[in-house]
C-alpha cells in the first residue's frame, strides 16, 4: 500500500494575531521540523497564496524558508489553489480565474521557481465542471475530489481516474476511512494504526489521506509527533500525488458528482416529493432555504458588479474584494451546525467597506450597502436572541437524536455493543487506558440512550476506527463466549 499524505494549510487572511501565533507554534514550525528531519518522507502540500502572504507580514518568514527548502530537495510538492480560499463553485468565471492566476503570483513571488505546481486544490475540497473546465485549461494536470464525488460507493484506488471527456485530466478521490482515522486522533499508537487499516496495508492500492494541516498539533495536541513515528516505523510507503502514476497504469474514465468533503451520502438521495436528486451539495455555504446565505450571496455578486464596473483597475479595491471572497462568513452562517455572530458580521463589513472606497460611489449604492449590511446583521441577531440557533443544532441530523438502541435492529445493535467492547479491550491490553474508558462509556449512552447528545455519534466514531462488522455475529458465538459486561448492554431481539 502507498500512502499519500495531503496537508491543506490554511488560515483566514484575517486572523487574529493571537491565533495565527499558535497555529504557527503549534503546527506550522513542528510540522516543517518532522518533515525536514525525515527527508524520506514524502507528501503534497496544498500552502495558499494569502497564508504565505499573511505569514511573511506578521514575521513568520521562517515558515516560508522551511517550506521552500522541503520543496527544492524534491520531498514535498506544492498544488495550485484559490489565493483567499473562495469557494470557487459559487463565484463567477472571472473571479475563479482571477483568485486561482493570484494565487500563484502570490506563491511565485514568496517560493520562487520552486513554486511549479501540476496539481490543483479547490478550497474546501469543492468540484463542478465550470472550476474543473478552467483548470484544465490553465495547464493543470489533475485535481483531487471528495471521496463521495466518485458516487456512493467509494472509488477503488489501484488506478487513476480520468474525468470524462478529458482523457489527460486526472481526478484523485480522498480516502474517507484513510484521512478520518488520522484527523479524529483516535489512533494514537502505530500498532493501532496497523490494526485499523489491516485490511488494506497489503493490497496493491494508494490511499489518498487529504486534512488540514493544522490538525496536527494545533486541533489534535501531539499528532504531529505521532506522524513522525508512522512514518519512522515504515508501516507504508509515502509517495506524492503526482508519483502515483508512477505505479499505477490502469484507467478509469469518471463523471464525478459536485460536492465538497462535507457532504455526506444523504445529500445525493431522492427527494421524494420532486422526484429528483437533491441539486445542492453545497448547503453549508449556499442553502437556498437560508435567507442570511441569500443575503450573502446578492450583496457578495452586487458588489463584484459594482466593482467591475466602477474601478476595474483599482488595485487596491480589487485586492479588498479578493480577500473578501473567502469562504467562512457563508460557512459560518450556515447554522446547520456552524455559527459565528463575529464571522458573519466580518464577512458583511468588508463587502461594505469595499463599496465605501469605490471612487465615484452614488450616495445611493453606499445606502444599498448599508442596507445589506444591517439586514445580515438583522436576521443573525434574530436568529441568535430568539433560540432559532440553537433549535437548529438540534435539528440537525435529527435522525441522530434518535437513540441508537431504537433505530437499529437489535440484532445490528447488539452486534455494535460486541464492536465497541472488543475495542475496549484491545485499548486496555496496550495500556491505552483513556481511550478505553472512551470506549466502554460509549456502550452505556447506547445502553441509556443518551448518545443523542453527543456531536460526534460514538457508532461514528466506531466506524472510524475500524470496519464493521468486524467479529462473528452474536448469534454464532457459543454459550459463555460473550460477557456478562456486553450481555448487560443488549437489547432483547425478541421484544425489539
Amino acid at each position: 500500500m502507498f500512502f499519500c499524505f495531503f496537508l491543506h494549510f490554511y488560515q483566514p487572511y484575517y486572523q487574529y494575531d493571537d491565533i495565527l501565533e499558535r497555529v504557527v507554534n503549534e503546527s506550522y514550525r513542528p510540522l516543517m521540523k518532522v518533515f525536514g528531519d525525515n527527508p524520506g518522507f514524502r507528501a503534497t502540500f496544498n500552502f495558499n497564496g494569502a497564508l504565505l502572504k499573511l505569514l511573511s507580514e506578521k514575521g513568520y518568514g521562517d515558515v516560508i524558508v522551511s517550506l521552500k527548502a522541503l520543496v527544492e530537495r524534491g520531498q514535498i510538492e506544492l498544488t495550485g489553489s484559490a489565493a483567499y480560499h473562495p469557494f470557487l463553485p459559487l463565484i463567477p468565471r472571472e473571479e475563479k480565474l482571477r483568485q486561482i492566476r493570484l494565487n500563484d503570483e502570490i506563491s511565485r513571488k514568496f517560493l520562487g521557481k520552486v513554486y511549479s505546481p501540476c496539481g490543483f486544490f479547490s478550497p474546501e475540497l469543492a468540484f463542478d465542471y465550470e472550476t474543473a473546465g478552467i483548470v484544465q485549461g490553465m495547464g493543470y494536470k489533475w485535481m483531487v475530489l471528495p471521496e463521495l464525488a466518485y458516487g456512493p460507493q467509494p472509488a477503488w484506488p489501484d488506478k487513476i481516474f480520468v474525468l470524462k471527456g478529458s482523457p489527460d485530466f486526472k481526478v484523485f478521490f480522498r480516502h474517507k476511512r484513510g484521512s478520518v482515522i488520522l484527523l479524529s486522533s483516535l489512533v494514537r499508537t502505530v500498532e493501532t494504526l496497523k490494526e485499523e487499516l489491516e485490511d488494506i496495508l497489503d493490497k496493491n492500492i494508494y490511499v489518498l489521506s487529504i486534512m488540514d494541516a493544522e490538525t496536527f498539533g494545533h486541533h489534535r495536541p501531539g499528532m504531529e509527533d505521532f506522524l513522525e513515528e508512522v512514518y519512522r516505523a515504515n508501516v507504508f510507503r509515502t509517495i506524492t500525488v503526482s508519483e502515483i502514476e508512477n505505479y499505477f497504469e490502469s484507467r478509469e474514465e469518471v463523471n464525478p458528482r459536485e460536492s465538497t468533503w462535507s457532504n455526506e451520502e444523504q445529500d445525493f438521495w431522492l427527494d421524494k416529493e420532486k422526484g429528483v436528486v437533491s441539486k445542492h451539495p453545497f448547503l453549508l455555504w449556499q442553502d437556498p432555504s437560508n435567507p442570511i446565505h441569500k443575503l450573502q450571496w446578492e450583496f457578495t455578486y452586487w458588489v463584484i458588479d459594482l466593482v467591475k464596473e466602477k474601478a476595474p483597475g483599482e488595485n487596491e479595491i480589487c485586492s479588498g474584494l479578493d480577500r473578501a471572497l473567502g469562504s467562512d462568513q457563508y460557512w459560518w452562517a450556515s447554522a446547520k451546525p456552524w455559527w459565528s455572530l463575529e464571522m458573519i458580521e466580518a464577512g458583511a463589513f468588508r463587502l461594505r467597506e469595499i463599496v465605501k472606497n469605490i471612487p465615484g460611489v452614488s450616495e445611493a449604492e453606499l445606502k444599498k450597502a448599508r442596507r445589506y449590511y444591517l439586514n445580515i446583521l438583522e436576521y443573525a441577531f434574530d436568529w441568535q436572541r430568539s433560540g432559532k440557533i440553537r433549535k437548529a443544532h438540534r435539528e440537525a441530523e435529527g435522525w441522530k437524536k434518535i437513540p441508537f438502541k431504537e433505530r437499529a435492529p437489535a440484532g445490528w445493535y447488539n452486534q455494535v455493543i460486541l464492536e465497541f467492547e472488543d475495542e475496549m479491550k484491545k485499548a486496555a491490553e496496550k495500556l491505552e487506558f483513556e481511550k478505553a474508558i472512551k470506549w466502554r462509556d460509549a456502550i452505556i449512552k447506547l445502553k441509556k440512550g443518551t448518545d443523542i447528545y453527543d456531536v460526534l455519534h460514538v457508532v461514528d466514531e466506531l466506524h472510524a476506527v475500524r470496519k464493521i462488522p468486524s467479529l462473528k455475529s452474536v448469534a454464532e458465538h457459543k454459550a459463555g463466549e460473550i460477557s456478562e459486561f456486553a450481555r448487560k448492554h443488549f437489547v432483547d431481539e425478541e421484544t425489539k
